[in-house]
This record gives structure tokens, C-alpha cells and sequence, in this order.
């Protein structure tokens, strides 16, 4: 049987990769309600800059290393999502000022705790048993990628002409996968491609979550990591996706966005992408 984890890496140990001091990106990202829903349950964080009540729908920034990006996608009704995800990503741009890539990251699990908990105590004082938010988070320190989730916001590599998804979805359809119920395209078009398994506010008995971490890569001058919600893939294809991101000096955030626009928008739209220029 298959496994659904990806296999956790101790990050304590730096890998043989060679860390590159001082080096600089451009980030954009976009977000939008999409063209069916009134209200934006979506959320990201760029260190310490977050979409707030403001609701800032794009935005570019240089940056350099020490990076923290998140995605955020809320859930539970249009006022529990909304909440849940802009407290995801307030504490996620708290923990911006003190993550270091020279621990072992238990901060990442430190924020998983205080959001669950925090999500968990809102839905109470709600009187809701219905909420929580995606997390897909990012931290890039010279030109080293340490990527963390939990939910079915995803994580991906550009690189020379190749999409790679890094990031695990944690949904029903996915554990189908994994134990061999499902084909790969079963899982995909399934109703269970949406049921969660795994998201900040899922522990609502405070037994223990943690982060799904996923192994450190190098990210290079041809790289583009794409961060984004499921109203982004599931609006865009595999193809177009490799397509946009293959052009040149294109604000890449918001020509995804509008590509899923274009074919519906049927869900709130977040995309996040980060280049090393």
C-alpha cells in the first residue's frame, strides 16, 4: 500500500547543497473572489505583508533572502473562512521576523499549533463546528527552498520547461490514490478531491498537528516557485500553467489569475509567484 506522507525530513542537518548569500527576488501575487462567490476567503503572506480587511488584490515587491511566503485558503462559510484564513496568515507574518534556517524549524510547528488552536477557539466562540484554512508555506534563505502544508494549497518548481508539484494534497481522493482505490485520474476528477483530511482547525481536540514538510531544493536563476489556492488549478491546466510561466518579463501572478478568469473563476483565486532575479 502505498504511503500518503512524503517521507519528513529533520532539517537540523543541512544537505550538501551550496547556500548562496545576498540573493534577491521578485514576488507577485494575485488574488480575487473569482466570478461566483461575493466574498474572498483567501489569505497570503509576504513576510510581513498580508491581504488584510484592505484586501490588497495584487501586489509585486523585491526581497532578499530570509523570505517567507504563505498561501492561505479559508473554509467553513463565507464569515469562518475568512477569519480562519486571516488569522493563518497574521501569525504566519508574525513568525516571519524569527524563523532561521539554522534551527530545526520547530517554529513551523509552533505556528501550526497556534493556528489550529486560534481556529478552533474562534469556530467555539461562533458556536460553529465548521471551519478552518489551508496552509502552503514557503521560506527561501539564500537559495535554498524549505516548503511546509497542510491541505490541498499547493506548492510548485518551475524549471526549464517543467512543472513539478512539491507539495502533498491532503484530501480523500488523494488516500484513494495512495491506496490504490483510485487511478491518479480517478482522484483528480473525484468529489473526494475536495474533502479535506488534513488543515489548520482539523485538531479540534488539541492531540497534535504538525506541518507536512517536504525536502529543502536549491532554487536557481531558471526557477519560479508557484504558491497557490485550488481556484487557480483547478480553473487552469498543467499546460497553461507551464505556458505562462515560461514566458518572459510577464507579471506571471496576475496572467494566472486572469487565465483562470477567463475559463470560469468559478472559486476564490489566490497565486503567488516568487523568481530569483
Amino acid at each position: 500500500m502505498k504511503k500518503l506522507k512524503s517521507k519528513i525530513f529533520q532539517l537540523r542537518s543541512r544537505s550538501k547543497m551550496k547556500t548562496i548569500k545576498d540573493k534577491k527576488y521578485l514576488v507577485s501575487v494575485s488574488t480575487h473572489n473569482g466570478l461566483k462567490r461575493s466574498n474572498n476567503e483567501d489569505n497570503f503572506a509576504v513576510n510581513a505583508k498580508i491581504k488584510k480587511e484592505s484586501l490588497i488584490e495584487h501586489y509585486q515587491g523585491e526581497y532578499s533572502d530570509g523570505l517567507l511566503l504563505g498561501v492561505f485558503d479559508g473554509m467553513g462559510g463565507e464569515s469562518n473562512g475568512d477569519i480562519a484564513s486571516e488569522i493563518s496568515a497574521k501569525l504566519c507574518a508574525k513568525l516571519s521576523k524569527n524563523l532561521n534556517a539554522d534551527n530545526d524549524f520547530q517554529q513551523i510547528n509552533n505556528f501550526v499549533t497556534k493556528a489550529n488552536y486560534e481556529i478552533c477557539r474562534m469556530l467555539k466562540n461562533n458556536e460553529s463546528n465548521r471551519g478552518g484554512s489551508t496552509f502552503a508555506l514557503v521560506f527561501i534563505k539564500g537559495n535554498i527552498v524549505y516548503s511546509f502544508s497542510l491541505g490541498d494549497s499547493r506548492i510548485y518548481l518551475y524549471n526549464d520547461g517543467k512543472l513539478e508539484q512539491i507539495s502533498v494534497d491532503h484530501t480523500l481522493a488523494m488516500q484513494k490514490y495512495m491506496a490504490n482505490i483510485y487511478t491518479l485520474e480517478e482522484a483528480k476528477q473525484s468529489p473526494d478531491s475536495h474533502k479535506l483530511t488534513l488543515f489548520l482547525g482539523v485538531d479540534v481536540n488539541q492531540n497534535g498537528l504538525n506541518a507536512e514538510t517536504y525536502k529543502p531544493f536549491e532554487f536557481t536563476n531558471r526557477s519560479k516557485i508557484l504558491m497557490c489556492s485550488d481556484g487557480l488549478y483547478d480553473m487552469v491546466s498543467h499546460d497553461e500553467i507551464i505556458e505562462i510561466l515560461s514566458k518572459k518579463s510577464v507579471d506571471y501572478s496576475q496572467a494566472l489569475m486572469n487565465k483562470a478568469l477567463e475559463h470560469g473563476g468559478i472559486d476564490n483565486i489566490t497565486c503567488l509567484v516568487v523568481e530569483a532575479i
